[in-house]
């Protein structure tokens, strides 16, 4: 794997990984549940740089989200 498709697979990833959180909320909030999306920690993952303030909340939506864009990647090679 070059650099390239290890880049490819990160942004394939993270993009799972937010399309899983919409889908989620999505799913949730047409069945009336809080089921996929309730978060999985207590406070968000947090990365502060100078100015910039990153948070994450993984959510059980996101999570499947990430599997599946992951084993799809995979898959295709």
């Amino acid at each position: 794997m070059n650099k390239s498709q290890a880049g490819n697979l990160l942004l394939v990833l993270f993009l799972g990984l937010l399309a899983g959180a919409v889908a989620g909320v999505v799913f949730d909030r047409l069945l009336g549940s809080v089921l996929l999306s309730k978060f999985l920690l207590k406070e968000p993952l947090s990365l502060e740089l100078y100015i910039i303030k990153v948070e994450i909340q993984l959510t059980p939506a996101s999570l499947i989200g990430f599997v599946v864009s992951g084993y799809l990647a995979l898959k295709k090679g």
